[in-house]
């Protein structure tokens, strides 16, 4: 009777077994460049010239607009909305 369930289980297990082996996921493709060593190191100067790579080739996060506004002028806009009843900052 131990023989029996032994042999079934093992049985189970090959079958189970069998059913998960599946390919990897996502399957692997070959990567295939399209431009030659020159270009892209002439491309990493260019970054590093236009301030786009600023510390050890990473890029930034965020990149911060200059604002061409004054701060009074914004206070003024803002002061003028709220006479006028505009203080919806969402756009909607």
């Amino acid at each position: 009777m131990n023989i029996k369930k032994i042999a079934g289980g093992l049985l189970f297990l090959s079958i189970v077994g069998s059913a998960m082996a599946e390919e990897a996921y996502p399957p692997e493709t070959q990567f295939v460049s399209h431009k030659t060593r020159a270009e892209v190191i002439e491309e990493l100067k260019q970054a590093r010239a236009n301030g786009e790579i600023i510390n050890n080739d990473a890029y930034p996060v965020e990149v911060q607009n200059k604002s061409t506004v004054s701060r009074q002028a914004v206070v003024e806009e803002l002061k003028q909305a709220r006479q006028h009843g505009g203080t919806d900052f969402n756009g909607a």
